[in-house]
């Protein structure tokens, strides 16, 4: 009888239904967790992009929208939460949630789950904009301004990233260079440019990205102040005392400190030559060395 009754409750239950329309529309995107009982509340999760006819490089931005629907729907609102955002700002976020609840609010005793995912959708249309800065230069984005977004959804000026692109491919060939200098040879390893916010490997085309414009923000020249100035001349001072007492470690000194060389034997000397040049004062056959040991002959064992 309880299971009976607790059918029923479900069969009159406006939610089953219009989950299985909501299925129907966003197919795979729509993420649900049912409760185990009818007075359990359901999580309904999908993630939200902007409408730009399926052209994803021109999606910007980017939020995972989560409904916790309570057994008392439609009467009660469902709770609304905002996870996992890319490209918006604090101040955004915030703004979406509020309309979002007013949209839930309003529509109290109605089927308004749909309603709320595509006014998420339309939120995200309207501010296709990254938010924020660009982690290389630290100027934010305007405007007309050539930006690229990475598959980990971060931004940056095409330019900006494109010098750092280059400058990360050549220190890795550095790197690969001095490991075979010092290791035995073995097949190289891939080892791509990564992302600098979340280290994951980045997919570009540099020529793509060096043909774009720099930001309209000029970079301004750094002009350090009379108290960094003052700064940087008490360290080098201390780095000048500790240099002169040994405690600089030279990594190019060590390196090299036990590095054998090969190189070839002395030219022969003629013997003529040899007897005619004079001896050092402090070896054996030297006029010191015969004057106080007679009868020794003399021997030439170093040149001054």
């Amino acid at each position: 009888m309880a299971a009976a009754g607790e059918e029923a409750e479900t069969t009159d239950w406006a939610l089953p239904p219009e989950v299985e329309v909501l299925e129907s529309i966003y197919l795979e995107e729509l993420r649900v967790a049912q409760g185990r009982g009818r007075w359990e509340p359901w999580e309904i999760s999908i993630t939200l992009h902007p409408a730009t006819a399926q052209d994803q490089d021109s999606q910007y931005v980017r939020f995972t929208l989560m409904l916790t629907v309570p057994p008392q729907y439609p009467n009660k609102a469902p709770e609304i939460s905002i996870r996992n955002p890319r490209g918006l700002s604090d101040e955004q976020i915030q703004k979406i949630s509020q309309t979002l609840r007013s949209v839930a609010e309003a529509r109290l005793g109605t089927e308004v789950l749909y309603e709320l995912i595509e006014k998420g959708k339309e939120i995200l249309t309207d501010n296709n904009i990254p938010h924020g800065q660009c982690v290389i230069c630290l100027y934010g984005f305007q405007e007309r301004e050539a930006f690229t977004k990475t598959q980990c959804y971060h931004y940056f000026h095409s330019h900006c990233l494109a010098r750092y692109a280059q400058h990360m491919e050549e220190e890795i060939v550095m790197q690969q260079e001095e490991r075979e200098q010092h290791l035995a040879p073995s097949p190289r390893q891939e080892v791509g440019v990564q992302c600098p916010v979340c280290r994951e490997t980045l997919v570009y085309d540099l020529c793509t990205l060096k043909a774009a414009p720099p930001p309209q923000q000029p970079l301004e020249p750094y002009r350090p102040d009379a108290k960094t100035l003052q700064h940087q001349e008490e360290l080098r001072l201390i780095f000048k005392r500790q240099q002169e007492k040994g405690g600089i470690i030279d990594p190019e000194a060590e390196r090299n400190r036990y590095f054998i060389s090969l190189q070839a034997p002395p030219a022969a000397v003629d013997p003529a030559q040899a007897a005619s040049e004079p001896l050092c004062s402090f070896c054996p056959g030297s006029s010191w060395f015969l004057g106080e040991q007679p009868g020794r002959t003399s021997v030439k064992t170093c040149k001054l």
